[in-house]
């Protein structure tokens, strides 16, 4: 059985910034959840919210709210890569400045979720892609953002195939994900905040082209070589 090693931030200080913070901002993002709720009411017909169930905290299921961006149909094929024939526009919009992800905000208030950690997936794709060595990767309480999903969000997002994805995108996750782990502080925590809010002003602004990002630098060369187009 894997284990690792609980700091004093994670065991105490993490969770009490993560109730803090996101009780914050859900005050002072009101104003931008009723935008966004009259929206998706204009834009399809439907509920505001999706909900699926995800794996938290050592496996845990639970249920992971988002704004819905999507058509709603009765074929719900989970994929890595959205099917934009269902995507209507403003939910286009909400997608692309992660404002469907808001909803979230509520997940870590309850527990199951982090700020930062890795991104959650379902009980099936945990156990299928968290295997052998990214096994430390569940023992972390899943996150709204994480080092991985700022790849995903400047690298992943410009991928179209979901066999293509999942070939060339998801191998250099899972070796993020499992690098926070090993890295997981309060300080990085702290860049990884900040370097998702900067992500998210470029994109709002047009920018398509980034840097390389330095964590790749820390990963198994042979992934990191999927890297390279």
């Amino acid at each position: 059985m894997y284990k690792i090693k609980h700091g004093f931030y994670q065991k105490y200080v993490k969770r009490l910034f993560d109730i803090v913070l996101c009780s914050l901002a859900l005050i002072i993002l009101s104003p931008i959840y009723l935008i966004i709720v009259i929206g998706i009411k204009v834009s399809s017909p439907g509920t505001v919210l999706y909900y699926s169930d995800r794996a938290g905290l050592n496996g845990k299921p639970f249920h992971f709210y988002k704004f819905r961006s999507m058509h709603q149909t009765d074929n719900d094929k989970k994929m890595f890569v959205a099917d934009q024939d269902r995507v209507f526009p403003f939910g286009k919009v909400m997608r692309r400045l992660k404002l469907d992800e808001l909803p979230q905000l509520i997940n870590v208030i309850k527990g199951d979720m982090s700020i930062v950690g890795p991104r959650p997936m379902t009980v099936k794709g945990v156990e299928k892609i968290y295997a052998g060595k990214y096994e430390p990767v569940k023992l972390v309480r899943p996150g709204l953002t994480s080092v991985a999903s700022i790849y995903d969000y400047i690298v992943g997002d410009t991928y179209t195939d979901n066999d293509e994805y999942m070939r060339v995108v998801l191998p250099v996750k899972k070796e993020l994900e499992l690098l926070y782990v090993h890295k997981l502080s309060f300080g990085y925590d702290a860049l990884l905040v900040g370097r998702t809010i900067a992500a998210i002003i470029q994109v709002a602004f047009g920018k398509k082209d980034f840097k390389e990002m330095k964590e790749l630098s820390e990963i198994d060369p042979e992934i990191r070589k999927l890297t390279v187009k």
